[in-house]
């Protein structure tokens, strides 16, 4: 068994720096825009030696955008973990802290939604089905607060999930437009805080 450790954890190495090469590349470039081989070359690779970990340009591409919704869909930390107000509000915060963390996937994802509203596109699918994925889980999240008496609105938790990532992305884009007038944090936490009511003692 300890033989079988190296060669792995240097194909973890190689991979989680493919993604993140990945990331940065067609953030800037989007995905049209870079070649299997560019990321290959910001990593001191050949196109063939990085086919050993990834096939081709649309398995790095859904792989970028996995680890993109991580943080997010983590079941103990993340979105479906939230039960209370409080959580929920972590939760969101924890996930943008790691995109401030790591601009390049925020980056990405403005960049790759705005391609990908084309049926054409190799992320189309995975960016239509995240958006859902991500309001069946707010929904569920929302009615479980909307049971416990932590919902400030009478919208109804389906509406206001979508209303919700409506938020998040754009808060999202205007920081990276201005990170130093924008605060996704503060702003989220503010958004949420008045949208969410502490749960009374019984």
């Amino acid at each position: 068994m300890a033989s079988a450790r190296g060669p792995y954890a240097k194909s973890a190495r190689v991979r989680a720096s493919a993604i993140e090469a990945a990331a940065e590349l067609f953030g800037t470039a989007g995905y049209r825009g870079v070649t299997f081989k560019d990321v290959a070359a910001k990593l001191g690779m050949t196109a063939a030696g990085l086919s050993y970990y990834f096939p081709d340009k649309d398995a790095l591409l859904a792989a970028v955008l996995q680890e993109r919704d991580r943080p997010a869909l983590a079941p103990d930390t993340g979105l479906p973990a939230a039960r209370s107000r409080a959580d929920l509000i972590e939760a969101t915060t924890t996930y943008l802290t790691e995109n401030i963390e790591r601009r390049g996937l925020p980056e990405l994802h403005c960049v790759i939604t705005a391609e990908a509203t084309s049926p054409e596109h190799p992320a189309h699918e995975h960016i239509r089905d995240r958006y859902r994925s991500g309001r069946e889980v707010l929904t569920e999240t929302l009615e479980r607060l909307a049971r416990r008496g932590e919902l400030r609105t009478s919208i109804a938790p389906r509406v206001l999930a979508t209303l919700l990532l409506s938020v998040l992305d754009g808060v999202e884009l205007q920081w990276l437009l201005d990170p130093e007038e924008v605060d996704m944090r503060e702003a989220a936490t503010a958004f949420l805080s008045e949208l969410l009511a502490p749960q009374e003692a019984s």
